[in-house]
């Protein structure tokens, strides 16, 4: 399966089979599950404005986690940076992505502190991170630019 999200009317998002299944394994469909998260690790397509999500990294020892709440460690960056050194340097950090235990995730203010504070300070190729919530029965995805503009995406595509 992979997912499709519309980001305007000349750009898409493409999750591969391989980063919905990473993230799907840590949905919370118990209620002793912890929120989980990582990073998005992707490409932008050279002919088209496409970007495409190949991988994301999963929940690290260091990573502070419960039922309700997530913080992602450094780790998380330093699995990046030696991905994006071992494909030499075209594996590109696209966002960051987290667990919700709702079956139709919202982001809460603490997701969306977070997520101005990554465009704010993180490094990254574009103008834009993604940041999708992984809930029981829907993954949702945001976007924020370095302008501030945030929405939600819509899915395009559906398939496998």
């Amino acid at each position: 399966m992979k997912l499709v999200f519309r980001v305007t009317s000349s750009q898409r998002l493409i999750f591969v089979e391989q980063a919905i299944e990473q993230m799907l394994a840590f949905r919370q469909r118990s209620w002793w599950q912890a929120e989980a998260g990582g990073v998005l690790l992707g490409r932008h397509l050279l002919d088209t404005n496409d970007v495409v999500v190949d991988e994301v990294t999963a929940p690290q020892k260091s990573d502070r986690r419960s039922r309700f709440s997530f913080f992602r460690s450094k780790r998380h960056s330093e699995i990046a940076n030696s991905r994006w050194q071992e494909e030499a340097s075209t594996l590109a950090y696209l966002g960051l992505w987290h667990t919700h235990p709702e079956r139709d995730p919202t982001p809460s203010e603490v997701d969306r502190q977070d997520w101005t504070q990554a465009v704010l300070k993180d490094t990254f190729h574009g103008s834009r991170l993604f940041f999708p919530i992984v809930g029981i029965e829907r993954i949702r995805v945001w976007t924020m630019d370095t302008d501030g503009a945030f929405f939600e995406l819509n899915v395009e595509e559906k398939n496998g």
